[in-house]
């Protein structure tokens, strides 16, 4: 675990997890930051940045760091610079498979669903072996082949009873915009291969409500169209530590009591990989 960070960190961090609605977003932002074990004054890059969630989380603990994003969706990084507010963060408009960065140049690399989307994995994962530090460190997420049933049904069943699933569109749930989904043996092979050492293989998050990734990928939906009511909208803001109105900290109970599942009955499955590997 994070043995390195003082409680007020530790804190801070749960204080920031508390607005997020998605169980598995939540428990891989906290891995992620955990086994990154953050030190003042070091480089972090985050391949696939997105609107910079990882970003905003880790310029918000409290630390001194270097951050740098990289996507190649120009809306994505513009919502990245409205949404984190901090120029010293710095956002670049490049794709993976050729980051336009100097070799050995950063301590640390996120790579957090992103592997899933890119064409060409290996170059993905070459470009980032080249940019880290000797000995320094990787952390991946993406999601589980093997996922729970109860995350997406429909997919589930289509996979188990017809080896096919919904490659687009509302009903594709965890397979939406994915050219492939993981299983954990080849997917360290791969990483292996890369002259990556892994450290952590694990799986996360194994409990969801029903049909979960509906239920995020419809809230996110009316969220980022703007449809909410404001007051709505700033309590489901995981960029903010605002808990919003009543109706919204009851969901948040509901979904964070369920989440207590996860740590009391964890098994040995759940929708997301997480791996760390040093280089």
């Amino acid at each position: 675990m994070w043995k390195q960070s003082s409680m007020y960190t530790i804190n801070n961090l749960n204080e920031l997890l508390s607005t997020v609605g998605d169980m598995a977003l939540k428990r891989r932002a906290k891995r992620i930051v955990e086994e990154l074990q953050l030190k003042n004054m070091e480089k972090i890059l985050d391949v696939g940045c997105g609107n910079g969630y990882y970003l905003n989380l880790l310029n918000k603990l409290g630390f001194e760091l270097i951050l740098v994003g990289i996507d190649n969706d120009g809306r994505a990084l513009k919502d990245a610079r409205k949404l984190i507010r901090d120029n010293k963060v710095k956002l670049i408009s490049a794709n993976a498979n050729k980051l336009p960065l100097e070799s050995r140049s950063f301590d640390k690399v996120i790579l957090s669903e992103v592997i899933e989307h890119v064409e060409d994995e290996q170059k993905v994962l070459s470009e980032i072996y080249r940019v880290l530090k000797p000995g320094g460190v990787m952390v991946l997420t993406t999601c589980n082949k093997d996922y729970p049933f109860l995350w997406d049904p429909v997919n589930f069943c289509l996979q188990h009873f017809f080896n096919t699933h919904i490659k687009s569109g509302f009903w594709a749930g965890i397979w939406n915009q994915h050219l492939r989904l993981y299983k954990i043996n080849p997917l360290n092979a791969l990483i292996k291969k890369t002259k990556f050492k892994i450290e952590v293989s694990e799986f996360l998050t194994r409990w969801c409500l029903p049909f979960n990734h509906y239920l995020v990928n419809y809230v996110a939906r009316l969220f980022y169209q703007g449809v909410l009511p404001k007051a709505i909208s700033k309590g489901l803001n995981k960029f903010e530590k605002e808990k919003g109105l009543v109706p919204v900290r009851m969901i948040f109970w509901l979904i964070n009591t369920y989440d207590k599942l996860n740590d009391l009955l964890p098994g040995k499955n759940g929708v997301s990989i997480f791996i760390k590997a040093r280089k």
